[in-house]
C-alpha cells in the first residue's frame, strides 16, 4: 500500500474537489496551498499507482 505522504495527497486531491469539481489552475492552486509538493506526490502515484493493491 502507499506511503502516508501519497494517501495524503490523494485525500487532499479530493477533498479540494469539493470546491473545484475539475481539474484547473484554480483547482491545483488549492492543492498547492495544502501541498507545496504534490507535484512529487502525484509523479510518485503515476508511475507506482499499479503497484498499488486494495
Amino acid at each position: 500500500m502507499a506511503k502516508m505522504s501519497i494517501i495524503d495527497y490523494v485525500i487532499v486531491h479530493e477533498l479540494c474537489h469539493m470546491k473545484q469539481k475539475n481539474h484547473s489552475k484554480a483547482f491545483w492552486n488549492d492543492v498547492q496551498k495544502i501541498l507545496p509538493d504534490y507535484e512529487d506526490r502525484k509523479e510518485w502515484l503515476r508511475v507506482h499507482g499499479d503497484l498499488l493493491k486494495i
